[in-house]
């Protein structure tokens, strides 16, 4: 199963993102992009992804979901 954001739950904000933290192959990063509404947005490496859930556990606002 791969991560899947919850963008609806999403705080986008870089710095206080525990799953970028947490995850173990650095898989996800946090791009800024001015067209977002919070001005960036979470992407998702799946070829770096190991699909081992701890962005899902870790997640502060409980936006990313195992899919």
């Amino acid at each position: 199963m791969k991560p899947f954001l919850l963008k609806h739950k999403c705080a986008v904000q870089k710095d206080i993102c525990t799953a970028i933290k947490a995850c173990p192959t650095a898989a996800i990063t946090y791009e800024e992009e001015e067209n977002e509404p919070l001005g960036g947005k979470i992407l998702f490496d799946f070829e770096k992804c190991n699909e081992c859930g701890k962005c899902a556990t870790e997640c502060c606002g409980q936006a990313i979901e195992m899919r």
